[in-house]
Formats: structure tokens, sequence, C-alpha cells
């Protein structure tokens, strides 16, 4: 065998042997939330982000959050090297103590903000255990590379509506990806300072193999206005409410915005009352941080306020949402058990947009405020409450200009908002075949350079109830779903000792179906149909399970039939 033949084999068995970098979008694709990627080369991965997702309330009752499936993480943990936070949005970081409780070993890498709102969140009750031996590890823009091997992963600064935001840089054998989740370039933020555009054009020149990036404003044109845009607003709202009640409401955690109602209330000697857990507890963590740097006395304990003459006070209340429950939800149906709702008070929502699902229970809180005669300020109505921590189309272009990335895969957004930016960047001269829409689950693999779509990962909804811990089966979310909508037909049917059905006796319950008193010829046809399904089936003594479910079929498609309604049909024998 001659020299070139030999190193030609050696070669191609280099080749075969070289491992493929893959982009695993477990989360943040297809809704604006719940986000984590993971990125895998050999026997090497790192996650980056670790979110919540929001529920619908209509079909997922009872559900307090959603989290990411960590199927695959728990399959290959002892790959992961680390899992990175961009920031100290719930949709990004909310998920870390769900992963610690399957994973309490994994490193996490987070900024000083970040670290210590999960050391808040690991201190309450469900997560305790974990929280007691709970460190992280320091990372940001200037704290260095961290090398693993494989993957060697720094950052550097951006901006969004939360200070210590970062893109990711993550240098791999295959070239250099960089993460970007949410993201704006604000040039006056409130408590940051603008993002590191150098350092952004220092990557394009060195070359940007892809681009994983914020594309949930693309079909918004311009740019995104500062955090500092807004100052102005509420120091006006609070003129205008003069000797009036006021209250404030806002993502709890927006600590940039907190500081400008802050400010505002400090210029007009108004003290601050904070009313919820999430804005105390993120009030306590950017008071020990410094970003919100107001004295002691400058807050006014909830439960003290009403002995306070009213027109000191501006409360800081959460629920801008309009989330069941929140101290706001409470107070607008009149059972808040330490504020009273004054007559003609000024209550500002500064929290927009909303989540999915979320427009409805917002309106709901607006109207009970409305029918108490308080003056509702939104944004339909009043400019410059809310700016956005997102990107526009104008911000990404320039993005993309200074990164120039051979390839896109854009995340936070909705489907729909994933192929507006594949269409924008069509416009910039970047072909559609080097950017990828992907779903939760789907893959994009790197080799030798070139990108293509890889496997299919399958992914579950994972639902969390009220204890914050504990999954719940998506059967039960199925059956609340099904119960609240349809309501439930129960059906007793007595057997006696010999084993006989005594059909001619059975009892029919409903609850949320129909009212049983005002419908008694449905309930005479059900009874008949039901005792002549049983007389005429053969089926029930060799497998009594499935005659149980074909009845509780058979009856449901009569129901749907008499009435055009589905209620979740529930067969019991009862032996007497």
């Amino acid at each position: 065998m001659n020299y070139d033949m030999k190193k030609n084999i050696e070669n191609t068995q280099e080749h075969s042997q070289k491992p493929v970098l893959k982009v695993i979008m477990i989360g943040g694709t297809e809704k604006v939330n719940k986000n984590m990627t993971v990125y895998e080369y050999g026997d090497e991965m790192i996650v980056v982000d670790c979110g919540i997702g929001f529920p619908d309330i209509f079909d997922m009752p009872g559900v307090d959050t959603l989290i990411p499936d960590f199927d695959y993480l728990l399959e290959n943990s002892h790959k992961i090297k680390g899992v990175f936070i961009t920031h100290g949005h719930e949709d990004h970081v909310g998920a870390v103590p769900n992963l610690l409780t399957e994973l309490p070993d994994v490193p996490i890498y987070a900024s000083k903000l970040v670290g210590e709102f999960l050391k808040v969140k690991l201190s309450e009750k469900a997560f305790s255990d974990i929280g007691r031996n709970f460190s992280y590890h320091l990372f940001g823009p200037e704290s260095g590379v961290v090398d693993f091997g494989h993957f060697k992963v720094s950052a550097f600064r951006t901006n969004h509506s939360i200070p210590e935001t970062m893109g990711i840089v993550i240098n791999t054998p295959e070239g250099v990806l960089l993460h970007l989740a949410d993201y704006k370039f604000d040039e006056n933020p409130v408590l940051d300072k603008p993002a590191d555009v150098d350092a952004m054009e220092r990557l394009g020149r060195d070359g940007v193999l892809c681009l994983v990036s914020d594309c949930l404003g693309i079909t918004s044109e311009g740019h995104t206005k500062s955090e500092s845009s807004l100052a102005n607003t509420f120091h006006e709202l609070f003129a205008r409410a003069g000797n009036r009640q006021i209250l404030v409401t806002t993502m709890s955690s927006n600590i940039s915005r907190m500081y400008q109602i802050m400010d505002a209330a400090m210029k007009i000697n108004r003290k601050i009352v904070p009313s919820g857990r999430s804005v105390e507890q993120m009030i306590d963590v950017g008071r020990r941080l410094g970003y919100l740097p107001f004295p002691d006395d400058f807050f006014i304990n909830e439960r003290e306020s009403t002995s306070y003459d009213q027109k000191d006070l501006v409360y800081l209340i959460a629920g801008c949402y309009g989330q069941p429950g929140s101290s706001l939800e409470r107070l607008s149906r009149g059972e808040h058990e330490s504020i009273v709702l004054q007559n003609n008070a000024m209550v500002i929502f500064s929290g927009d947009p909303n989540p999915p699902g979320a427009d409805i229970t917002v309106e709901k809180v607006r109207d009970n405020l409305t029918l108490k005669n308080s003056e509702v300020i939104y944004s339909e109505i009043q400019d410059n409450l809310h700016v956005s921590g997102h990107s526009v189309r104008g911000d990404i272009e320039r993005l993309v200009k200074l990164i120039n990335p051979k390839y896109h895969i854009p995340i936070g957004g909705t489907i729909t908002k994933m192929r507006a930016y594949t269409n924008v960047m069509a416009n910039m001269g970047i072909p559609k075949e080097r950017v990828f829409e992907c779903l939760e689950g789907d893959s994009v693999e790197f080799s030798y350079g070139k990108a293509k779509k890889g496997k299919h990962y399958e992914t579950k909804q994972v639902y969390i109830g009220g204890n914050k811990v504990d999954e719940l089966n998506p059967i039960v979310v199925k059956d609340r779903s099904h119960l609240s909508s349809e309501g439930v037909f129960v059906v007793a049917i007595p057997i006696s000792k010999e084993g006989n059905v005594l059909s001619d006796k059975l009892e029919i319950i409903t609850r949320g179906f129909i009212y049983v008193k005002d419908s008694k010829d449905l309930m005479d046809k059900s009874k008949k149909f039901i005792s002549k399904r049983i007389h005429n089936s053969k089926a029930g003594k060799k497998d009594p399970s499935d005659y149980k479910r074909r009845l509780e079929n058979d009856v449901a498609r009569f129901l749907k039939k008499e009435t055009g309604m589905y209620p979740m049909v529930i067969v019991h024998f009862i032996t007497m």
C-alpha cells in the first residue's frame, strides 16, 4: 500500500469518527417562553437557559407553570458541563429549580443578579432541600472564557428590560455560535451599560458560524426605544393624580421599570408599598445588589399602609397580567387582605404586551377596577407606558450586519415570527436555506462548516401544579379541561350478589352538564339507552374493564347526539 493511499484511508477514518455539532431546541420555539437550547459535541453538552412557560388558563386548569421536557438531559446527564443563563426573566431561568430537583449537581453559570434571584426561588419550601446547598458559578462579560475542551464559552453585554443580560459566545470545533436570547440596543439604559457593539463587531470580523437569536419583534419596523424614555411618563401621571391613591403594576422582574417608578414617587415625597410576593422578592434582590438604592424608610409594609395618608404612598403591586390570585387581581375583587382600594384611585398598567392567553384575565381585572370607580390607565389610552425589551426589525438587521453569520436559527418567537425572520433575511440577501426554523425537539447539525436539519427529538408537555415541583399527568390536565367545558355524567349501575346487572335501578348524577330537574326527558331517554346497551351487550363477563370503557364511549356519543355536548362519562358498577 503506497503512502498516499494509506493517508487517504486514515483521513477517511478520522473524518468518520469526527463528532457532529448538534443544536437541539428543547424549548423557546413555537411559543414565547420555556426557553432551553442544548449544544452537544461528542461527549460534551452545554445548555443555554432553562425557563418556565405560561399555561393557557382555559385549556390547562389547575396548571401553575409549564417547564421544558428534561428527558434528553436526564438521558445524557454525564455529558452536561453546565447550564448558562442569559438573563433573569422567568421564561429563561424559572425552571432551574425544577431541573436541580432532577440533576442537583449540574453546574449553573449566571450573573450575580440571576444567582441571587435563584437563591430566593430555592429558599421556597418546595425547593428548600436543594436551596441549602445551592451555589453557582459567576459568569458574565468580565468573567473570561470557561473552557470545557470542545466548548469554550464566554459572554458579551447586551440590553434588555432587566440588567446583566448577556449574549453567549460558544466556540466549538466547528466554529463560533452566538446565542442572543432577548436583546435590544439601548444607548441610555436605566440601570445598565449600553450593549457592547465593539465586541459584536470583533466577533463578526473573526467569523461566526451561526447566530441563534430572538425574533419576537421582527414584524415591527424601526428601532426599540430606550427604557429611560418612560421616566417622564410616571412623573406626569403621578402629578395628575394629585392627592389620590396611586397603584402601579408591572412585571416583577423589570427592575429598571421599578427604579423609574420609585424615582418618580420619591420626587413627589411618596413612599413605596410593595405588594405581592414576586414584587417583594425582586425588590429585595435589587436593593441587596445596589440596583434600587433607596433608604429603608422609603418602603412601607402593605399591612401598615392603611395607617398612612394614601396621598403619601405609591403601591407597586404584582399582577400586571391579571394572574388569578395575584395581589392586584384580589384587590380588583375587593378581597385583598391588607389594601383597601379608594374611590377614584389611579391604577397604572405598565407591562404590555400580554403573554398568550392573558388578554381576557387582564381585561377582567381592568373591568373590576373600573366598576370600583378607579381611573385605569393602560397602553391603549396612554402613550409611553411600556417599551419592549426586544429588538424590532431595524435592530435585528443591525445585529445581522454586525455579526454577518453564515447560518441563522431564530428563537423566542412564534412560528409566524420565525417565518417573518426568514423573509427579512432573504431581503438582506441571505438564502432561505441558511435560516433554520425549528419546532420544539428539532435540531440543526453542523459538520465541516455546513449545516443541515438534524434528527427530531420527541418532547412532551410538562405541567407543574401549585406546589411548583410535582408534574401533573397530561391525562389529568386533559380531564380537567374536559370537565370545565362539558361537565361530568356519572352512571351508577347496581349489580346483585349473584352478578346480575340491575339496569332498572341505575342512577345518573351530573355536574356542570345539565340541570337534572329541568331535563327529565333526557334523563329518561338516557336510562333507556343505557339499559338497552347493557342487555344487548355480550361483553363484560370476560373483560369488565373493556365493557365499562365501551359503555362509556357509547353513552358519550348518545349525549353528543342528543345535546351537542360531550361530557366526561363515568360508569360505575356497584355490588348490592
